[in-house]
């Protein structure tokens, strides 16, 4: 009884990035409303964790909240990519390192009001250094590396608002304990 029925999906949008579109449904009781509903690709987000408990975060500004955001290393996983793939990928290009194994740390739907966006969270350990730093064009990054225990007392102080930075921290957090 809690589920609905699409009747009529139109696309409004369609960018390089993401496309929106709205849904009417309708309910058991006959009743009808409209979603709006953005489909961005999925992506996955890394927590690189050195020998030393270091962590390897990007800064970069985020034009949505229009601030500057710290961050774990992320991207879009690309079309048939295996996640670690996409992990590895990014830890080497945003932040400069390879990790020797990667744990999975859960997978979550970003925003279910609105995004059909899924994330993926993992955590890199075995790190080795790579020479290969490579932004995209239009990204401008800043590596940050700090102890995990100052990286937890941000998230505790409220400074790190990035959902999935986030969750990776408290994650790590549990699965250490």
């Amino acid at each position: 009884m809690l589920d609905e029925e699409v009747i009529r999906r139109e696309t409004v949008f369609r960018g390089k990035y993401l496309s929106a579109e709205v849904r009417t449904v309708r309910f058991h009781d006959g009743h009808e409303a409209t979603r709006e509903i953005v489909t961005p690709p999925n992506a996955v987000g890394i927590l690189p964790i050195d020998s030393e408990g270091n962590v390897y975060l990007v800064r970069q500004f985020r034009s949505p909240v229009e601030r500057v955001i710290l961050e774990i290393p992320a991207g879009i996983l690309e079309p048939g990519e295996n996640p670690e793939d996409t992990g590895r990928r990014e830890c080497e290009e945003e932040v400069g390192v390879i990790p020797g194994k990667m744990e999975h740390l859960c997978g979550y739907f970003h925003s279910v009001g609105f995004s059909t966006g899924r994330i993926e969270l993992y955590r890199a350990t075995g790190l080795k250094p790579s020479t290969l730093v490579h932004q995209e064009h239009g990204e401008v990054l800043e590596r940050v590396v700090m102890p995990f225990s100052r990286l937890l007392e941000m998230v505790e102080a409220g400074e790190v608002v990035d959902s999935k930075t986030l969750l990776a921290v408290l994650w790590h957090q549990r699965k250490t304990k």
